[in-house]
């Protein structure tokens, strides 16, 4: 997240949750409005101009986050993602409006999904180079919106997938927790779904925020010691990286303060290296040794595999801890907040995980689904 006061932000979100809240579900006017009062440094805002929005056939000119001004429907109905991140935050919105997925769903995915996203086609990631151009115009959306962390020869890359399908192709900037805000009243605006963005604009402002105020408050020398391992454990998601993120906001510092030797924010690391830092919690990413470490003699030096203080990020649809680095992971700061300073969050970690899906993944769990997420997290 950019180093602003989290009290500004706090301010920002209440006005934009007022301001989306205030707007018609299927005005675009609202994608202006809805973002205009962050006014975040080093990027552009969206506008709308409609003077006939909101009716059958009628259109309007909307200004995206790179500068470039599209052509879209009034009424959005089908909408394809241009990416993993895109997909998940267009879920969490509209999610009967998706006509493609950019990733297929998989297995573990799906238990948290109605059936219906099953037979939804892939239409891969413009990112990666497996955008499929054709498999776009055979779902026919009327509009491809692609989410995330705006880069250089980005708005040239959206008009070329425009031009050569023939679909407006829009940008909207939503990759920390400040635009998250603004992105989400954007979205709420464009795509006639105002009254949801302003619950999650509220979820944030009201849950994470003030987390984070709280957590930041905490002296350094009482900040939870961390280490964030994958794999065989010894592959260390380092100190300082969008994968650490979640650490830093719930009140604890990652002890892998190190370069990073691989891809993805992190680092290969020695045992040795390990028990010098001798973490006083350890987190493992899903798939990796979580289940075996407390047999394995060489982890058995650090004290917080002998004290059993070590942990698997939970898993389903997605990380909480990132992977997509999406709004997955705000659960993922209620989660380690308790962890770290139960005085300080005494949080109902089964309620929380409740209310989040429902509001996030629109999904009712059952007991036995919390418990499973839950069965190697306390």
């Amino acid at each position: 997240m950019k180093k602003r006061s989290i009290a500004t932000l706090l301010i920002a979100a209440l006005i934009l949750a007022a301001l989306s809240a205030g707007c018609s579900g299927t005005d675009p006017q609202s994608a202006q409005t809805g973002a205009s009062p962050m006014e975040p440094d080093n990027h552009l805002m969206p506008s709308a101009a409609s003077p006939n929005a909101g009716q059958e056939g009628q259109t309007y000119f909307f200004t995206d986050f790179t500068g470039r001004e599209v052509e879209l429907p009034a009424n959005i109905e089908r909408i394809i993602p241009a990416g993993p991140l895109a997909q998940i935050v267009l879920f969490t919105l509209v999610p009967d409006k998706l006509v493609g997925l950019a990733s297929a769903l998989t297995g573990d995915q799906l238990q948290y999904m109605d059936d219906r996203f099953r037979s939804l086609p892939e239409i891969g990631h413009f990112s990666a180079g497996t955008f499929n151009l054709e498999s776009v115009m055979v779902a026919a959306p009327q509009v491809i919106i692609d989410i995330g962390q705006a880069s250089p020869g980005l708005a040239d890359d959206m008009q070329s997938i425009q031009e050569r399908t023939g679909i407006p192709t829009v940008f909207v900037q939503l990759d920390d927790i400040e635009t998250m805000l603004t992105g989400y009243a954007t979205l709420g605006g464009l795509l006639g779904a105002s009254k949801q963005a302003d619950r999650i604009i509220s979820y944030i402002s009201e849950n994470i925020l003030s987390v984070i105020e709280r957590a930041e408050a905490i002296p350094d020398s009482q900040k939870a010691r961390v280490y964030f391992g994958q794999n065989d454990g010894l592959t260390a998601m380092i100190a300082n990286s969008i994968h650490s993120d979640v650490i830093d906001f719930a009140g604890g510092r990652n002890v892998a303060d190190v370069e990073q030797t691989v891809r993805g924010g992190a680092a290969e690391i020695s045992m040795e290296q390990l028990i010098l830092w001798n973490p006083d919690i350890i987190l493992f990413a899903s798939g990796s040794i979580y289940d075996t470490v407390a047999s394995l003699n060489e982890w058995s030096a650090l004290r917080a595999v002998r004290e059993g203080s070590y942990y698997e990020i939970p898993q389903g649809p997605y990380n909480w801890l990132g992977r997509p680095p999406s709004v997955n992971r705000l659960l993922g700061i209620r989660w380690l907040a308790s962890l770290f300073h139960p005085e300080i969050f005494p949080f109902d970690m089964a309620q929380e995980t409740r209310e989040f899906y429902k509001l996030f993944y629109h999904w009712d769990l059952t007991d036995e689904q919390i418990g499973e997420l839950l069965s190697r997290t306390t």
